[in-house]
């Protein structure tokens, strides 16, 4: 059983399968454009904060000089270290805060 919902646009009743992204058959015009925003400010959201809490490592590539590689690599191996002393204090300060 399809659903039908008044446009909001144009005033005209179309078929609405309940997604955010359904369009009108007579103007094109969003059905629910509150709920098509929401969705987009939630993934949004999500895409900051994916980047907001993501640790960037250095990368060796196969393409890479021996030389380079080299130093990627005591550089990596300072930022996994770095990492997880901070994860460290990190979890010691939320044992100790109970």
């Amino acid at each position: 059983m399809k659903a039908s919902k008044k446009c909001p646009h144009c005033g005209h009743w179309s078929t609405w399968n309940q997604d955010t992204s359904d369009r009108c058959k007579h103007c094109q015009g969003l059905l629910d454009p509150a709920a098509f925003e929401r969705q987009q400010a939630q993934e949004e959201r999500k895409e900051e904060e994916k980047k907001r809490f993501t640790v960037n490592l250095i990368q060796i590539h196969p393409t890479d000089s021996a030389f380079a590689k080299f130093w990627k690599s005591i550089g990596l191996g300072f930022q996994l270290a770095f990492v997880g002393i901070v994860s460290f204090i990190l979890w010691l300060i939320a044992l100790l805060a109970g």
